[in-house]
């Protein structure tokens, strides 16, 4: 008899090794009518693997290198600035420009004016004794160059308000001829955690936003988030503050009153020291529009 019953004990390791392919099984069957081959054969039955399974692996394993390699260079342009989430139209906003400090080093006024930007904002001053490091030679610079320019000013939350307002003021100069003066509210490093009092802000801010309009004759544009900007800037008191809203990730709802718009913290100009990434703004409006925000 050509087949018998298997005995797995007896198996030698080929025969355990050996296996049949699914049309030898069938024919087994076929021969013994239909009962399994598994009952007359010392030999494994071996299941052929149809070949599109193969494809379907190559083809899976394609599109995750593929997927992978997209990751990494969209991570890339992401990381250079060269890709942003915010990539709003010079069209419909032809006023921009970035916010210059002590970090970016000593800058080339000249050439850095000459560059695609309509105006820049020099962080002058921060609580009520902080001079940026490079405000003057900043300040004498942008000067000498037709490019607008206003200064910025980085309110403490702990501080009071009016005497911030005076030290910018100390430090600032004459404005005449200059953009609205900026102040940058925002909670940083211990605030990030702990709640703040926004009335108290609220009160601190509107005290400095006064000064600020005695000192002038303009109220100063505030700079924030939509944190600071739902719990304070949005109060009546505010009202005739213009607003620098900052959202890097997408354009502010349309429930924001917003006169400039933080875009992006990742663009990169010639003609500063450290050659590293820059805060760019835009103004909400036309040129000629723009020209109501001078002093």
């Amino acid at each position: 008899m050509l087949f018998h019953r298997r005995n797995k004990e007896k198996l030698s390791t080929k025969a355990k090794n050996f296996k049949l392919t699914k049309e030898a099984r069938q024919r087994i069957e076929n021969e013994f009518d239909g009962e399994s081959a598994e009952n007359f054969t010392n030999y494994d039955i071996y299941e052929e693997k149809p070949k599109r399974r193969r494809w379907r692996k190559l083809i899976i394993s394609v599109v995750m290198v593929c997927v992978l390699v997209l990751a990494v260079n969209v991570g890339l342009l992401l990381f250079t600035g060269q890709l942003w989430f915010n990539e709003p139209r010079k069209r419909d906003y032809p006023v921009r420009g970035p916010v210059i400090s002590e970090s970016e080093g000593k800058v080339n006024w000249n050439g850095f004016a000459e560059q695609n930007i309509q105006m820049s904002y020099i962080r002058a001053t921060k609580s009520t004794a902080y001079e940026d490091k490079n405000f003057e030679q900043n300040k004498k610079g942008a000067a000498d160059t037709e490019l607008p320019v206003g200064y910025l000013h980085v309110f403490d939350l702990t501080m009071d308000g009016t005497d911030q307002a005076e030290h910018f003021a100390d430090t600032a100069g004459d404005l005449s001829g200059l953009l609205v003066p900026a102040v940058e509210v925002d909670r940083t490093g211990f605030y990030k955690i702990v709640p703040v009092d926004y009335d108290d802000l609220s009160e601190k801010l509107s005290d400095y936003v006064n000064a600020i309009e005695r000192y002038c004759g303009r109220k100063p544009v505030i700079k924030c988030g939509k944190d600071i900007y739902e719990n304070v800037v949005s109060r009546e008191e505010f009202d005739d503050c213009s607003v620098w809203y900052v959202s890097e990730y997408s354009k502010p709802d349309e429930n924001v009153r917003w006169d400039f718009w933080g875009y992006s913290s990742r663009v990169r100009f010639n003609y500063y020291e450290s050659g590293g990434y820059l805060e760019m703004t835009l103004f909400n409006g036309s040129e000629e529009e723009f020209g109501n925000m001078f002093i």
